[in-house]
């Protein structure tokens, strides 16, 4: 293909590297409208971009929708056609009937923050998940938790077992040894997850994922008996309800609910809704 300088317009016989060359040691530029792909520029972006749809020559990694096959130079660019195009929250993945409903959950608090702070330490947390990651986590200095003490704390406060798996047979965190040796995969010159079989370049990259929540039991399942679904931390759980996908509590109500969940000893309560 001859690729073309767009400000002298010499042609380039030999490719696209070598007219990148030019341009970098003469300081012009390529055309304005280049395809990503090969040698054709248009007049304008729209047509750019037709030409690039009909022969599918976007680069590989150029962001996509999520419904349908639009595609764009910026995530951005992708966001904005989803929002107006779908009425559809990537954020939360989930659609609207229209642009006003739409625009009205942009407007909420699962967007513009709830200003939850740690009952503990007082550091703001922005929501009930990012709360409770804090804890999970071991992050808070005045509450030395983790998902292991948690999970006992909530277990105990939970005797019905509404939000806890309370038939499994629980004995805490297993702990994953790892043997460099053996994790040494030769063939794909990584260390590989005997358990998930996931690749890793480095030793401490491995490490790193067995010590995380990965592979531990699942602790909690959605309350609503309609859901089902099971997580392996309180985190993911309170994520997931900040959702509104199952429909079982208001996002606002969970960010009042959760400093009693965390920091109190009464049975667990979301609402009017006992647990």
């Amino acid at each position: 293909m001859i690729f073309d300088c767009g400000t002298c317009q010499r042609m380039f016989p030999s490719g696209c590297k070598a007219r990148n060359q030019h341009c970098q040691a003469t300081g012009h530029s390529p055309p304005a409208f280049e395809c990503d792909t090969c040698c054709f520029y248009f007049d304008d972006e729209h047509d750019r971009r037709d030409h690039m749809d009909l022969e599918s020559h976007w680069i590989p990694d150029a962001p996509e929708c999520s419904l349908c096959y639009f595609r764009a130079p910026t995530l951005q660019e992708v966001k904005n056609h989803e929002f107006g195009h779908h009425f559809y929250c990537g954020e939360c993945n989930r659609e609207f009937q229209n642009l006003n409903n739409i625009r009205q959950h942009l407007k909420s608090r699962r967007h513009l923050g709830s200003g939850v702070t740690c009952p503990f330490c007082e550091v703001s947390c922005g929501s009930a998940t990012g709360l409770v990651y804090h804890l999970e986590g071991g992050s808070c200095p005045r509450a030395p938790l983790n998902r292991d003490k948690m999970y006992r704390v909530i277990r105990e406060r939970d005797p019905n077992g509404v939000i806890s798996i309370k038939a499994l047979e629980w004995y805490g965190d297993r702990i994953f040894e790892v043997n460099p040796t053996d994790a040494w995969n030769s063939q794909c010159e990584a260390f590989e997850c005997y358990l998930c079989h996931r690749l890793f370049g480095t030793l401490y990259g491995l490490r790193s994922h067995l010590a995380s929540p990965k592979h531990q039991q699942k602790l909690y399942h959605c309350p609503s008996q309609t859901c089902h679904k099971e997580f392996i931390t309180l985190a993911a759980l309170i994520n997931h309800l900040e959702s509104e996908t199952c429909r079982f509590i208001r996002f606002t109500q969970i960010q009042t609910d959760i400093k009693y969940i965390v920091s109190s000893n009464r049975i667990i309560e979301f609402g009017s809704r006992p647990f």
